[in-house]
């Protein structure tokens, strides 16, 4: 049995997200590969999401309107992970080095530390994606479309007249 430290702790919370790797890499495929058209724009704009995959992960699109008087508005790549998974994960690799659930509570405890709260930071800062919790899923956010982001007439001129936008 190890004695748990720091670089210990900062190696389990790296393997932790390291095992989330294939979602991430799935959804930031999808988002280069999202077909944005105008008809789907306003099908989200009228539907708020449109699930994309079931299998192995739940996907789905999200748009969310932008308060800029414009009309602006972004699209979100979102996948779902029940929160008992990730805690089951959490206790597995805890056990894989040799750890026990009781001492990462202590250690929690003792350094104000919270093993979900820095695999969340590490998927944020490496994977750029957003997670949450929301009722008992962990919900992962890509933004995949930044309406923002087209700023020149051209670029406006092309994306709105239907013809396909990939990113």
């Amino acid at each position: 049995m190890y004695e748990l430290n720091y670089d210990l702790w900062q190696e389990m919370i790296e393997d932790i997200a390291f095992e989330y790797a294939p979602l991430f890499s799935i959804m930031h495929e999808a988002a280069r590969e999202l077909p944005l058209s105008r008809a789907l724009i306003d099908d989200l704009l009228r539907t708020r999401e449109r699930k994309i995959s079931t299998e192995p992960w739940q996907m789905w699109l999200q748009i969310d309107p932008i308060d800029d008087n414009i009309g602006g508005f972004r699209i979100y790549l979102m996948a779902s992970e029940e929160l008992d998974a990730i805690k089951e994960l959490m206790s597995e690799i805890a056990e894989d080095h040799g750890i026990s659930q009781e001492e990462i509570n202590a250690f929690e405890v003792e350094h104000g530390l919270d093993m979900l709260g820095d695999v969340f930071e590490v998927i944020r800062d490496r994977y750029e994606i957003l997670p949450e919790i929301r009722g008992g899923n962990i919900i992962f956010s890509l933004m995949a479309f930044d309406s923002q982001d087209i700023d020149d007439s051209k670029g406006n001129d092309i994306f709105w007249s239907g013809e396909a936008y990939t990113n």
